[in-house]
């Protein structure tokens, strides 16, 4: 996963369009489009308020775009643990997970839980 794709994952994460979060970080929608495509390398002071933005630090953005698995626990609370984490399925099952009440929620654990047994076919 390049670093780009991990910005872009983490801000439409956050439900912020490119355009709040490229005027909320003092550049234009485009030079963050050209970033989140890998068209373009962030600077290091960019990155880093980049990072601040969505409220990570800049090792852990490298650590998700370079897979690595050892990484600080905090870096870890911020990051997931997987790139998996990090797909547009993931992204719409945590957005439509934060909506649902208590109860649902228990009874939406509990599917997944039954669906992982079904698969793995105990």
């Amino acid at each position: 996963m390049e670093i780009g794709q991990v910005i872009r994952a983490l801000r439409q994460e956050r439900k912020e369009t490119l355009e709040q979060m490229a005027y909320g970080i003092g550049t234009d929608p485009s030079n963050l489009s050209r970033i989140e495509r890998g068209v373009q390398q962030p600077t290091a002071i960019m990155l880093k308020t980049i990072a601040t933005a969505l409220e990570t630090t800049v090792t852990a953005l490298h650590a998700r775009a370079e897979g690595v698995k050892k990484t600080t626990k905090k870096e870890r609370n911020l990051l997931g643990g997987d790139p998996t984490d990090y797909t547009s399925e993931a992204i719409q099952l945590r957005h439509g997970f934060r909506t649902l009440t208590p109860e649902n929620k228990h009874l939406a654990v509990e599917f997944v839980k039954l669906l992982n047994r079904t698969q793995s076919g105990k």
